[in-house]
C-alpha cells in the first residue's frame, strides 16, 4: 500500500478529530451541549474511530489497497460532510437566537 496514501487519509482523520474535539470544547464552554448534539457528534467520532482502524488494518495487509482506498475515502468524505452539515445547522441556529 502506498505510504503517501495511507499518510493522506491519516491527516484528514487527524484534522477532523482535531475539529471535531474544538468543536465539542467549545460547546461545553458555551453551555450549548445540547444532547442531540453531543449524539452526532458522537456518532462521527465512532466513525472517524472505524476509519482509523481500518487504515492500520489496511496498512498491514498489502492486498486489495484500491477496493480499500476508494471505501476509506468515501467514508471519510462521508463523515467530513455530516460534521459541515452539522456546523451549518448550528450556525443557522445561533444566528436565529441572535
Amino acid at each position: 500500500m502506498p505510504d503517501k496514501e495511507i499518510q493522506q487519509l491519516h491527516e484528514k482523520l487527524e484534522q477532523l478529530t482535531e475539529d471535531l474535539r474544538k468543536r465539542t470544547r467549545e460547546f461545553h464552554e458555551t453551555g450549548s451541549f445540547t444532547a442531540i448534539r453531543d449524539k452526532f457528534l458522537r456518532e462521527i467520532e465512532k466513525e472517524n474511530d472505524a476509519l482509523r482502524a481500518r487504515i492500520a488494518q489496511a496498512a498491514k495487509n498489502k492486498d486489495g489497497w484500491a477496493y480499500v482506498k476508494a471505501s476509506l475515502w468515501r467514508d471519510y468524505e462521508a463523515a467530513a460532510h455530516d460534521f459541515s452539515e452539522f456546523i451549518t445547522l448550528v450556525v443557522a441556529e445561533s444566528r436565529k437566537k441572535a
